[in-house]
């Protein structure tokens, strides 16, 4: 509760100086430790809910395997756990789930084809996502969602022009629910971060009125997605706004925390850092935060504490089986390390996937790696599709004034 408490806080502190009465700061105390409480056990019944429909499921699953509507909602089930926990196993499981239905009914199965596109991409199988979302497509090509699935699938693999035909359809219809997040994600990587925000607070705005017709981890990703987008653009108040009205709806979600930790780290924290990150790590052990908890006990002036997170993170070789390998292999090359093994692996992937995060990673393990000039090709390309994000560009800044 202590976590909750810290990051609640933060927007009551901010601006006036860090000074409060002793008086005020014990109720706010008290506030902050009522609201995280309720927050809490609502968070617990949403958990409670979801899973007993899990095992709803699966039990009508097992009496009749020939049908496919109960595997695509147990398969989303296996979604909204996954993205509550970042355990993959919940992709995998959704994507078996969307197999079967598929296999069970072949044809006009839409909501199947939605799910393993889905569990694809969060798996980083983007190729094979794109084939379903293709497939998905061909049998339904007036309907937006189905679009946009693909569009979403393009943009990961860098295919900005054929993702540009598709999002510019779908123009008119951005406001809609399901389209704005994979629209604004669009409008980010095309160099429009400003109306991608907008977009994403009309959404958010929207969820918030649908109140329990939309469900709590679609909200808690719009505070969050918001909250990291305002964090990269150093606008860090914002960012502490978003990311404390995250954690009012989740006290516990890791993302949210390791975002907090990062705030934190940003603004001077080290200590708060610390708290927030090793509680991010406790349920999820990510590399970016692995590193952020590192580089605060390097600002503590504790090298020894650091390293156990900087071998930790160097350790995960493992680990970049799906999600988060980008993340992974930028930590370690920021902290030095282990870059003739990330150069490998980011050279590898560049074939399959030439997006602008792609080229970024590629030219900064050249640049690790003492080969500017290479670096500079890199980077150009990086450059080329006019993406807005301000560690992208300086990364080229570095790059370009290297000798």
């Amino acid at each position: 509760m202590r976590v909750v408490l810290l990051v609640l806080l933060a927007a009551g502190t901010a601006g006036s100086g860090g000074v409060m009465a002793l008086r005020q700061r014990t109720v706010w105390e008290e506030r902050a430790r009522v609201a995280a409480g309720k927050a809490m056990a609502r968070l617990a019944e949403v958990r409670r809910v979801r899973d007993e429909d899990i095992r709803f499921f699966e039990q009508r699953v097992a009496r009749d395997p020939t049908g496919a509507f109960d595997l695509v909602r147990l398969g989303g089930l296996f979604l909204r756990r996954y993205r509550d926990t970042g355990d993959e196993r919940e992709l995998v499981a959704a994507e078996q789930a969307a197999r079967r239905a598929l296999a069970n009914r072949r044809d006009r199965n839409e909501g199947a084809l939605q799910l393993l596109s889905g569990a694809l991409l969060g798996q980083h199988r983007f190729l094979e996502s794109r084939v379903v979302a293709e497939r998905l497509v061909a049998e339904s090509p007036d309907d937006a969602l189905a679009q946009s699935i693909l569009g979403e699938a393009l943009l990961e693999l860098g295919e900005y022009a054929l993702a540009d035909g598709i999002f510019r359809r779908l123009t008119p219809r951005r406001f809609e629910p399901a389209l704005a997040p994979r629209y604004a994600r669009w409008l980010e990587l095309r160099g429009h971060a400003g109306a991608a925000r907008r977009l994403l607070e009309s959404a958010r705005d929207e969820a918030i009125r649908a109140g329990d017709a939309i469900p709590l981890d679609q909200r808690i990703w719009y505070e969050l997605r918001l909250g990291e987008l305002a964090l990269r653009f150093g606008a860090r108040r914002e960012a502490g706004h978003r990311i404390s009205a995250g954690l009012a709806l989740a006290p516990d979600d890791w993302r949210l925390l390791a975002a907090a930790a990062r705030l934190a780290l940003a603004t001077g924290q080290p200590e708060r850092a610390i708290v927030l990150g090793d509680s991010s790590l406790g349920r999820y052990v990510d590399p970016a935060t692995l590193a952020a908890v590192g580089d605060a006990w390097n600002r503590k002036g504790d090298a020894a504490r650091a390293e156990e997170y900087f071998r930790a993170l160097e350790a995960m070789t493992g680990a970049p089986s799906g999600g988060f390998h980008r993340a992974w292999y930028l930590a370690l090359l920021d902290h030095g390390l282990r870059i003739p093994q990330v150069l490998a692996a980011v050279e590898r992937d560049i074939r399959m996937r030439r997006d602008v995060y792609g080229f970024d990673l590629l030219a900064w393990a050249l640049f690790k790696s003492g080969r500017v000039a290479e670096a500079r090709a890199a980077m150009a390309q990086a450059l080329a599709w006019g993406t807005e994000d301000p560690g992208l560009a300086a990364r080229a800044r570095a790059i370009e004034e290297a000798r």
